[in-house]
């Protein structure tokens, strides 16, 4: 059985133009239909969130990568389990 895959990247927000985020994307089909998932956070929230100093010339947006990925992989599940998709049928990044 091929598992659907989940991308775990970096990029430019799709609600937010011009802001970092770190994204989670699948895109699979469902009854015949294109499903997409997909879950974002914008870098510069979270770090405001939680009190790290986005603009410091030493911060590296992978420094959070640990903290925000169980956050946007728990998003994706609960999109997946609305299709009817078993969270056994998705193939994480860091699995």
């Amino acid at each position: 059985m091929n598992k659907i895959n989940v991308e775990f990247k970096s990029g430019e927000s799709r609600f937010n133009p011009l802001q970092a985020c770190t994204y989670m994307l699948a895109s699979c089909e469902v009854d015949g239909e294109p499903v997409e998932l997909y879950s974002e956070i914008v870098v510069k929230d979270w770090c405001d969130e939680h009190d790290i100093d986005f603009e410091d010339e030493s911060f590296d947006p992978e420094d959070i990568d640990e903290d925000v990925y169980p956050v946007l992989r728990k998003e994706i599940v609960e999109q997946a389990a609305k299709y009817g998709i078993p969270e056994s049928e998705l193939h994480f990044w860091w699995d």
